[in-house]
């Protein structure tokens, strides 16, 4: 810097300083020099930008987040909305790929503990034929495992059956919120199919596409109608795409996981073009078989079973979806032997076969639906509801004006006031505005709570489940007790040698034959039309006189039912305790609805001009 700061000053032409380099670097030495010091600065700059880069991105990522650090409901909400989460996309092919990875090893052995039955996802190399077969053999074994076996049994929903969480309208009303994630998404797997010209194998894949969400008619439309059977029970669903929706504390968080794969795996439609075969392949082999035993569940609690209709009648693999799966899956094999030969078809075939065993086993909810039922039991829905009093009532207490409540006629401000919210329970229980076991009956619902009513958003998605279980919990359950009893003696009806007829609500008869043959809740209606339910004094009923009742003495030694009923007299004596109930079944038989359906994509198209 001296020999710099001297020279300029003693310049005699008045060059500048950057004149004076110029001609400085003349000289090699001291151009080497400079050159030097430059180099030394850059590598000094670049080191510091370098660590202050570093340092940056280990800051960035201390707040990105990876797909474990997120619960299955937020990445349901990040994939059903994506054009909001495009930054998110790499956690949606890491989760397909994941469940993808442990469905492949899944699928190498048979499982015991399996909940269908332990080779059903069991893999097998590809061979046209037995391929067939085995898809076969897995749509017969469970539709008679599920269902025809079930039936055989009486149809029974105790907690050691195959519906085990169908043992009440309560239980089942907890296990139809859970599929709420799942059955609203419905068709959803499919929804990256291309546009524009399409293959053989698109257009089939577009077919069961189309029918899913109901040709374009809402009321067709396999998540609407879905959303009607839980309008029914009184419950508020919010919309599928909002945060309220996931956010619902009713519905568990591995019940978003079996829908999460499809949204996730749907957004790779190229990529994952074989699984995605595969879960097509799963789901409309399956389908039947599921749907043959809710829609009887449907039927029993009083709810239209329009949803299973619709499953049983499209899914069939005779022509319909289940046929279409097939066909394009074996489409699909054909054009890759065609191009690539048969090692070719044999990777694209277990990539198939991983979608078919990952859909079919991600996401199972049985574990952890048990444990939900079993902390219920604990705090019952009368204890949920009086809770739910004690929570609003800060502000309750000021908004009901002279409007007063049940039997007692209390002021629902002063209820609400006091320090007895099981009183205001149990004059709320026993008021018009509960219509005990039917929610969707039920005034509160029906009216108070609705966009019409002046309790309307007062409740958010989970308050209204509460207020539905504790309605629900209202009624008596042994009905159901009672209906697999009559379902399971039915092949014994020709046991009944005497011709007596049996009295209906609308005061006609029929044979205790055809009764016991037929519907079982018309048995049960018929049992206390003509009074068989009543004891022979006309009292009430207690569990002194129980025995002296008909129907218990039609059971009993050289009764008319013995040999129909003769192991059931403790289902029956219970019945008869708890009021007889019955099932209001209200709906046409299957065959009339079925009718009703209509499915386009099994229609041929033609144009008018």
């Amino acid at each position: 810097m001296e020999l710099l700061n001297d020279s300029c000053s003693n310049s005699s032409d008045g060059l500048s300083l950057v004149n004076y380099i110029r001609h400085s670097l003349k000289d090699s030495s001291i151009r080497l020099e400079i050159i030097a010091g430059l180099c030394l600065a850059i590598g000094i700059i670049t080191a510091i930008c370098q660590i202050n880069k570093q340092k940056l991105i280990k800051k960035i990522n201390q707040f990105e987040k990876n797909l474990d650090d997120y619960s299955y409901r937020d990445l349901f909400y990040f994939f059903i909305n994506p054009e909001f989460h495009i930054d998110k996309l790499h956690l949606a092919k890491e989760f397909s790929e994941r469940m993808h990875y442990e469905a492949s090893q899944y699928m190498m052995n048979d499982h015991e503990d399996d909940p269908d039955f332990p080779d059903h996802f069991t893999y097998i190399k590809y061979d046209k034929e037995k391929v067939q077969q085995r898809l076969d053999y897995i749509f017969q074994r469970l539709l008679k495992e599920k269902y025809l076996d079930w039936c055989d049994a009486g149809q029974p929903v105790s907690s050691d059956s195959r519906y085990w969480w169908a043992k009440t309208k309560l239980h089942f009303t907890t296990y139809l919120i859970q599929r709420e994630p799942y059955h609203l998404t419905d068709g959803i797997w499919l929804r990256g199919l291309s546009q524009g010209p399409m293959s053989t194998i698109e257009a089939k894949l577009f077919s069961i596409y189309i029918d899913e969400l109901g040709n374009g008619d809402p009321e067709q439309n396999h998540p609407n109608v879905y959303l009607n059977v839980l309008k029914n029970l009184g419950l508020y669903v919010p919309p599928i795409h909002s945060r309220e929706f996931v956010d619902q504390q009713s519905i568990l968080d591995i019940s978003f996981k079996k829908p999460l794969l499809t949204l996730t795996t749907s957004l790779f439609p190229r990529t994952f073009q074989p699984e995605i075969l595969g879960y097509t392949l799963w789901l409309e082999t399956t389908s039947t078989s599921e749907h043959v035993g809710l829609r009887k569940i449907l039927e029993r609690y009083d709810l239209n079973p329009k949803f299973s209709l619709l499953h049983t009648a499209i899914d069939n693999s005779l022509n319909g979806h289940g046929k279409y799966a097939r066909d394009a899956v074996e489409e699909y094999l054909d054009h890759i032997q065609k191009t690539q030969g048969e090692q070719a078809v044999q990777e694209h075939w277990k990539r198939i076969w991983t979608g078919y065993v990952a859909y079919g086993t991600t996401g199972n909810i049985d574990d952890a639906l048990k444990k939900l039922f079993k902390e219920q039991e604990k705090l019952t829905p009368r204890g949920e509801f009086i809770e739910l009093i004690k929570k609003k009532s800060c502000l309750a207490q000021k908004m009901h004006g002279s409007r007063r409540i049940g039997p007692h006629n209390y002021l629902l401000n002063e209820m609400f006031a006091s320090d007895h919210p099981e009183i205001l329970c149990d004059e709320l229980e026993n008021s018009d505005m509960i219509s005990k076991g039917h929610p969707e009956k039920s005034k509160l619902l029906s009216h108070a709570v609705s966009f019409q009513g002046p309790m309307y958003q007062i409740f958010n998605a989970d308050e209204l489940s509460i207020i539905t279980r504790w309605i629900l919990s209202l009624s008596q359950s042994t009905v159901n007790d009672m209906i697999s009893v009559v379902v399971q003696r039915r092949r014994l009806s020709e046991q009944i040698e005497s011709d007596i007829k049996l009295k209906l609500p609308d005061q006609s008869e029929r044979l205790l034959r055809e009764l016991l043959q037929g519907k079982p809740n018309d048995l049960l209606w018929a049992f206390r039309a003509t009074q068989w339910t009543i004891p022979d004094n006309g009292e009430a009923l207690t569990e002194e006189n129980v025995d002296t009742c008909p129907l218990m003495k039609s059971i009993s030694e050289h009764g008319i039912l013995e040999k129909v009923f003769n192991q059931d007299k403790q289902i029956i004596r219970q019945w008869l305790l708890d009021g007889s109930p019955t099932i209001n079944e209200t709906f046409q038989q299957s065959t009339d609805q079925l009718d009703q359906i209509e499915i386009l994509s099994h229609k041929f198209f033609k144009f008018q001009y």
